[in-house]
């Protein structure tokens, strides 16, 4: 005779599940696995904010070299503590010395809030030191082989630094 809790055939069925304990360890550790994401991806804004600046700044130099060669005359790129911009010079035209000597100097336009070489602030809450490598690199001109170029961008705690090589190719190292 059979009892009731066995199958038949005569061998007792195994319960299939997690125990508490088991459920209650798998929760800790998604807990700190939680944790050290979260504090891990908010921790160091400053750094990631200076990091990004560096990323969008690398962009736009390719931009504004593009646009210089379009536009066949130089683009400036301007900067302070608190943000950067980019402009356009006028074209030179080619006069005699002494008519060149008595004109205006030719001046920049700025880009429009349109353009994506608009004004922008920098990302980072701290005020922005730059240091460029050659000291006159913020220009870009219409040439299509530019020379190496390096920005660094601190922020009193973090730096950054944008590398272009002789190809045009420009990276951010951290």
């Amino acid at each position: 005779m059979q009892h009731k809790s066995s199958p038949p055939g005569g061998r007792a069925v195994r319960q299939r599940g997690f125990s508490l304990l088991e459920v209650l360890i798998v929760l800790v550790i998604i807990g700190i696995a939680t944790t050290t994401v979260s504090v891990s991806a908010f921790s160091g804004g400053d750094a990631q904010a200076l990091r990004k600046d560096g990323l969008r700044l690398a962009q736009l130099f390719s931009v504004a070299q593009a646009e210089a060669r379009k536009g066949g005359s130089p683009v400036v790129w301007e900067y302070d503590a608190q943000g950067y911009e980019f402009a356009q010079a006028t074209r030179r035209l080619f006069m005699p010395a002494g008519i060149a000597q008595a004109a205006r100097p030719a001046q920049a336009q700025a880009f429009d809030a349109d353009s994506s070489l608009r004004p922008r602030p920098w990302t980072s809450d701290n005020a922005i030191e730059v240091r460029l490598d050659p000291p006159a690199a913020n220009v870009f001109n219409t040439e299509w082989i530019s020379g190496p170029l390096a920005v660094e961008l601190r922020d009193g705690l973090n730096t950054v630094r944008i590398v272009r090589s002789g190809n045009g190719q420009y990276q951010v190292l951290p």
